[in-house]
């Protein structure tokens, strides 16, 4: 019981983990990307390129939140429903 417990914690925290390091490497590249952009483009006279990569995988550091802090806490509800259904037919 206690390892499963255990076992379980680690796959949350990894799972978060995993989202911080996708959140940090997104604002860490986009940032170099916008800089990149503001002094090849005569310190923001250009059209702003930078934007198309930012929204793209925005949407993708979105989904990945919601996927590890909304729906994985459902996710993980209804595991707990089917293990304590489970538990209800043994008995």
């Amino acid at each position: 019981m206690e390892q499963d417990i255990h076992r379980r914690a680690e796959e949350r925290v990894e799972r978060r983990m995993g989202f911080f390091t996708h959140l940090v490497t997104y604002l860490v590249v986009n940032a170099g990307l916008f800089l990149a952009w503001y002094f090849i483009s005569d310190h923001g006279k250009g059209f702003p390129w930078f934007l198309i990569p930012l929204g793209g995988w925005g949407v993708g550091v979105i989904v990945h939140a919601l996927s590890v802090f909304v729906f994985g806490k459902f996710r993980e509800r209804m595991i707990n429903r089917e293990v304590h259904r489970i538990k209800q037919r043994i008995k």
